[in-house]
């Protein structure tokens, strides 16, 4: 669920810091803090969303028949 959530905060971020310095011709210091800050944004929603609706990666399943400590 985070890495999904870092993932596209990533992606979020870099293709905000390019639009802002090709586009919209912000200088390149304001367009390079445009990364963090929309790359935690979108992280942290992607986050939420995925705690609020309640969507879980499926866990693996437990090992049984293995050997114990005591024999």
């Amino acid at each position: 669920m985070a890495w999904i959530g870092v993932f596209l905060g990533t992606l979020a971020g870099l293709a905000s810091s390019i639009l802002a310095c090709v586009l919209w011709e912000l200088p390149l210091w304001a367009a390079l803090l445009l990364y963090p800050v929309t790359g935690s944004a979108i992280a942290v929603a992607v986050i939420l969303l995925f705690m609020l609706r309640d969507i879980r990666v499926p866990a693996a399943e437990p090992v049984t028949g293995g050997r114990t400590v005591n024999g």
